[in-house]
Parts: structure tokens; sequence; C-alpha cells
């Protein structure tokens, strides 16, 4: 049943191996004042136990190891409400009232919401803010978004077709572009309502690098882009904030 108002969410958590970070992501959005009307999780390894019995408004898929963006995929199919949201298994909402500000914003005539949120690092180093606007012309530059603060009208997907299996790291980055080029209405939360969790088994960590530059240039193929810089959000806040980037 709906949560209240008129938008009701369904939040898909693609999960593998992660039992204790799924934990802590489920939580959090059952911590929300307006809790989504249905969580879904894609198990892609054996972690999914972890949300299993939890709450009536989980429900767990299997995605025979296909892979995250496949999982995605799976999510929205399975999705029942007419907004969707993103939450990664190792990240954690911290705003309490996230996707009751949300849901206002779609009322008011949204269809694509993007918040900020804090990089929180495993090994120590102090919390670093990742907080950027978006739209059209940034994003042919730059992935400033955050898919873990990231929700929309699931007529997207009517308009625009489901995510791109053949972009495994840039996908989200491939969706932004074609939201936004459609003329999608986009609003930018300006508030930090996710925390991002930086640890050694994130996909975008330096032993990928190879791959990941290879899926960056079909991305700029794909979308008629000059050559791009090789970049992950860590190394997008790290500058920003005077750091040193990693790549």
């Amino acid at each position: 049943m709906p949560t209240g108002g008129m938008t009701t969410f369904s939040v898909i958590i693609p999960t593998r191996n992660r039992p204790n970070y799924l934990r802590d992501a489920v939580a959090s959005l059952l911590d929300q004042a307006m809790a989504p009307d249905e969580i879904i999780v894609v198990d892609d390894g054996c972690g999914a136990t972890a949300a299993g019995g939890v709450s009536s408004r989980v429900r767990v898929l299997d995605n025979a190891e296909r892979g995250p963006v496949a999982a995605r995929n799976l999510g929205v199919a399975a999705s029942t409400c007419d907004c969707i949201a993103f939450l990664d298994d190792d990240d954690w909402l911290t705003d309490r009232s996230y996707l009751g500000s949300v849901a206002q914003y779609f009322e008011a005539g949204a269809e694509f919401c993007f918040g900020d949120g804090t990089l929180v690092y495993d090994d120590g180093r102090p919390n670093l803010g990742f907080a950027f606007p978006a739209d059209a012309t940034s994003l042919e530059r730059d992935n400033t978004i955050l898919i873990s603060a990231v929700s929309y009208r699931r007529r997207l997907h009517d308009r625009l077709g489901t995510f791109d299996e053949t972009l495994p790291y840039y996908w989200d980055w491939d969706w932004y572009l074609r939201v936004a080029r459609s003329g999608a209405r986009l609003h930018h939360h300006a508030q930090s309502v996710v925390a991002i969790r930086v640890h050694a088994s994130n996909m975008s960590g330096v032993a990928m690098e190879e791959a990941r530059r290879a899926n960056l240039e079909a991305l700029a193929r794909k979308h008629g882009l000059p050559p791009l810089t090789l970049k992950n959000h860590r190394s997008i806040a790290e500058q920003v904030d005077g750091g040193e980037a990693t790549y």
C-alpha cells in the first residue's frame, strides 16, 4: 500500500556477497519518514539472505549472476510503483526526509531528481562531500550524479528503454545523458542524503582502470562526445576539495 501522497517508490538494491553492508542499506530505507512502498533486493551472488524476512516491504530477486546492470534492469522490470530509486548495497541513506522531499518535487512536475552525498572512507581518511549540479550540457563532460541519490519517474523507461548492459561501468552516465537529452525535467535536491562507502572493492578501483577506459570510449562514441577524461566520483570530489585526483 502507498505510504502517503501521490508518489510511490520502488527502491532497488543490487547486491553481491555483502550481507553486512546490505543490512545497513535496507535499515536506512526502513528508517525513512516516508518509507518506500517496496524494496527490491536483486541478488547477483549469495548475499541477499541478509534482507530476507526483515520487512514485508522487501522482495528478493535472483539475478543468476548476470551482472550489476542486468540486476538493475531486472529490478526495474519487477517494480510496481510510479517512481524508481536506487541504493547501492554498500551505501546508506543519511537524511530521513529524503524520499518525502523528492516526492514533493515529483508531485510538482519533476521527472528525475538527484541529491548530494558524502564519501565515507573505510581506511579512516576524512569524509568528503559530493555536491554538484548537472544538466544536459555538463553531463557531456563529467558524471556528477550519484546513483544512490537518484530517483525518477518509472515512465522514463517507456520512452528511453532499459539500461545499456554493454556499458557495465558507465551505464549510469549513459542513462543520465539519455534522460537529460530527452527534455525530461531534472531537479537537484541540494542536500546530502546518502553516505557513499569508499573501499577496496568499489567497481571504480584502480585494478579496473583498463576496462573502465575502454567502456568510457564506448560511451563517448555512443553519444557523439569528444574524448573523455577517466575519472570517478572520488577523484572529482578530491579535485574540488584541493586534493590529488586518483587519475
